[in-house]
């Protein structure tokens, strides 16, 4: 009896040593970005968020909706380039840097682009810059 709970305990303990490696492995690469906005002129103070995808979180208020548009993309910003706007944007020049940098799926990311104002970043980018 007591050999037949000691060979219990063993066989699970050799499956939990055999299993755990396997489980690390399979977890999928994170995702973590941080995103920020900022007016190139320096008016105004730049705004930040942080978004984790898989599971979708972080501080980032449409974290679901800007990780179902990275997905759909590949993790590729410059995927993103459709236009997202159901209305048009006003033609004012106020200069805004959209800007992008951490991980997608474990590989580095690091994206700078540039546009006419905050309604044409969110027009452009959709929910990921809609902050």
């Amino acid at each position: 009896m007591v050999a037949t709970r000691l060979t219990r305990t063993l066989l699970l303990a050799a499956l939990f040593a055999a299993t755990t490696p396997a489980m690390a492995q399979a977890a999928p690469p994170g995702s973590v970005l941080t995103l920020t906005l900022h007016a190139k002129n320096g008016t105004a103070a730049p705004r930040s968020v942080v978004l984790n995808c898989d599971p979708d979180s972080g501080t980032h208020p449409r974290a679901k909706a800007a990780c179902e548009s990275l997905r759909s993309a590949k993790g590729d910003f410059a995927a993103l380039g459709q236009n997202h706007a159901s209305a048009p944007c006003p033609l004012v020049l106020r200069p805004v840097v959209a800007s992008a940098g951490g991980t997608w799926q474990g590989k580095p990311v690091k994206f700078t682009r540039e546009f006419g104002n905050e309604c044409e970043a969110a027009a452009k980018l959709g929910p990921v810059f809609d902050f």
